[in-house]
């Protein structure tokens, strides 16, 4: 069979639904084989870069690797903001993307770039497929890589060679990739350290999702507050009495006061680490499948390992452990300020004035289903989001790392294929909706009931806030938007525009019962956050 029937076939065969693209002549004859089957969907996109970040959030979501594809030159160019964002993050992606024919290789010609150089820095794999018959152990090599070191595969194909013929073999199975083993005599050492706290408390990362239930159980043992990065929110219901809320900016008060007092703080599957919030002489113990996401830190304990293998354990050593009754009580008072913290916000909210974005993110908490993705972009509206609204089991996706404007619309799309049952809602700024606005027509092609919730202050508000902070008259960060109702009506898509605070709920809870694509332009206040770094009660890391 040709090259492009191959990669097409042995896709299918790992279990590949979907690859993202944008067409150009390099892929050609793979776009071919692609329209003439119906294992793979091909989602045409509007731009490379949505096309890759489309790939990254379904990585994030599925754990398995996602593909996106793009033609040479300017094409492949493109899809590197989208890939850097699925590398920081540690998600499986695979790239493939055309190449100039063989005998360009190297030479002045129209759109060739040297792409393994370019793509290097953000990749686990990258080659250049310049005969038939090396296509099967390149793409073999490539998923086994992506999904071993969670990361960036990148197949350059020449345009010459996607039309021959190979002799590769389509293999039915890719092989296991194996839990990593934890130290005894490390596992053993920091459950002695747990043991002893008097005041301990426990950050969750999006690496414990999958242990979710366990970890619930090791901290109701321990009686131990529960810290909560973005990517944990809703792994754990928020409403639990041990819940404190998140860390950093758009962490809680109630965060920073336990903080103070606690004498251990333990970190299952969050490689983000913020020091400026950690008090300076507090022991830490991290627990993390991969070493390079260790922190390097003088008071750190690491214990390489899996959580489902260390958490059984460590529950088992706690059922000796006598409780300890005055911390969780404290815990537990701290948790009731947390929770306070919305009423307060909601009272602020004028009915008459313009939406809050912190009434806003409270209200679609009280109002989204309880398994919901919530697709965030980048902006003041994510330290919001994370400040206020609630979570029960909703799952929210992001751009932890690279922080890409650009990713909230985009990451919807992907996360309403890959699960169509689920509610999907995209939260954007203005700013990063009209990165990617485009994909809103992707959106409507593919008939997907998203709710993509505007939050249209006319100005890049986070930017806006840090050149404040740091001590600049903010410049270049107002914005002259569009009509965003009259844009969504243009793609054949729903539209409303929300004035007043009044008109906040009623507006979104037809829209999330609406199962349409719909586009909410919500007319918001400036910004409105604060520095929560102020607020820290301790000497922190330096």
């Amino acid at each position: 069979m040709r090259v492009a029937q191959y990669v097409t076939k042995q896709l299918a065969e790992w279990g590949v639904k979907r690859v993202y693209g944008v067409a150009g002549d390099g892929i050609f004859a793979w776009l071919d084989a692609l329209g003439k089957q119906s294992e793979i969907q091909y989602i045409s996109c509007r731009h490379e870069s949505a096309a890759a970040m489309m790939a990254s959030a379904e990585a994030k979501l599925t754990g398995k690797p996602a593909v996106c594809a793009a033609t040479m030159g300017p094409g492949f160019v493109n899809l590197l903001n989208g890939l850097a964002d699925a590398h920081t993050d540690r998600v499986p992606v695979i790239a493939i993307a055309g190449q100039v024919e063989t005998h360009k290789l190297g030479g002045g010609y129209k759109q060739f770039v040297a792409q393994e150089d370019m793509i290097r820095p953000i990749s686990a794999y990258q080659t250049t497929v310049s005969h038939p018959d090396a296509v099967g152990e390149a793409l073999h090599r490539a998923f086994v890589t992506a999904a071993q070191q969670k990361g960036v595969a990148h197949l350059a194909i020449c345009k010459d060679v996607f039309a021959q013929k190979t002799k590769a073999v389509v293999l039915p199975q890719l092989p296991r990739i194996p839990r990593v083993l934890g130290d005894r005599v490390e596992i053993e050492s920091a459950a002695e350290q747990i043991m002893r706290a008097k005041a301990p408390l426990i950050l969750l990362g999006t690496g414990a999702r999958p242990a979710a239930a366990l970890c619930l159980r090791f901290v109701e043992q321990l009686g131990a507050g529960i810290l909560l990065s973005l990517g944990a929110k809703g792994a754990i219901d928020e409403s639990h009495r041990l819940v404190l809320g998140g860390l950093g900016e758009g962490g809680s008060e109630a965060s920073l006061q336990a903080l103070e007092k606690a004498d251990l703080l333990v970190i299952l599957g969050a490689s983000w680490f913020p020091k400026e919030f950690i008090p300076k002489q507090l022991p830490i113990i991290q627990v993390d499948h991969a070493a390079a996401s260790m922190h390097a830190h003088s008071q750190l304990l690491p214990v390489t390992a899996d959580l489902l293998d260390v958490l059984p354990m460590w529950s088992h050593r706690l059922k000796t452990r006598p409780p300890g009754d005055a911390w969780e009580k404290s815990v537990e008072s701290w948790h009731a300020r947390f929770w306070a913290e919305n009423a307060k916000r909601s009272q602020a909210q004028s009915p008459d004035e313009a939406v809050r974005p912190e009434s806003l993110m409270h209200t679609l908490g009280e109002v989204v289903a309880d398994d919901a993705i919530v697709a965030l972009d980048t902006g003041e509206h994510t330290i919001w989001f994370n400040r206020a609204f609630r979570a029960s089991r909703q799952q929210p996706l992001f751009s932890g790392k690279w922080r890409t404007m650009g990713f909230g619309l985009p990451a919807a799309i992907a996360a309403k294929l890959a699960f169509p049952g689920r509610q999907v809602v995209c939260i954007t700024g203005d700013g990063g909706l009209q990165m990617n606005l485009a994909e809103l027509m992707t959106a409507a092609e593919q008939q997907l009931a998203i709710t993509v919730v505007v939050v249209n202050n006319r100005t890049l508000g986070l930017e806006e806030l840090k050149m404040q902070q740091e001590g600049f008259r903010p410049f270049g960060v107002q914005l002259h938007n569009p009509d965003f109702a009259l844009w969504a009506k243009a793609c054949g898509v729903d539209s409303q525009v929300v004035r007043t605070g009044a008109a906040l709920e009623p507006v979104l809870r037809q829209a999330l019962t609406g199962e349409r694509l719909t586009l909410l332009d919500i007319q918001c206040t400036a910004p409105t956050l604060s520095e929560r770094k102020k607020q820290i009660p301790f000497q922190a890391q330096a």
